[in-house]
């Protein structure tokens, strides 16, 4: 899953124009991992409850809110913490709103994390 969304955004700097979750979903489907591929590890609403920090993982389809752009809803794929008591971590990530931009690497505060998707 990483290895690929590494290849798609900093090699090929291939654009997945559409939501950042059309971009995720994206990802996922061209690693192999499609609908029935997928175990939803947590759901809850956006307005929460929201996941424990421990049950995430590397490579998880994550639905949060997103601090850094007005509290809107955001998905990206976790990759690793950057500053794990602040919640902090590095996510590949494309900004949406079908924008002719690749996606690439940010960093995100994951205190209110709502979804998460593993692959099978």
């Amino acid at each position: 899953m990483l290895a690929l969304g590494r290849e798609v955004t900093q090699a090929q700097r291939r654009v997945i124009r559409g939501s950042c979750w059309t971009f995720v979903n994206t990802v996922y489907k061209e690693a192999g991992y499609g609908g029935r591929q997928r175990v939803r590890v947590f759901r809850s609403k956006s307005r929460g409850p929201y996941v424990d920090a421990d049950v995430l993982q590397p490579g998880d389809f994550l639905s949060y809110i997103n601090h850094s752009y007005n509290r809107g809803v955001h998905s990206a794929i976790f990759v690793d913490w950057l500053d794990r008591p602040r919640r902090e971590a590095l996510m590949l990530s494309y900004v949406g709103g079908n924008r002719s931009k690749p996606g690439g690497y940010r960093s995100y505060l994951l205190t209110h994390v709502y979804s998460v998707i593993r692959p099978k």
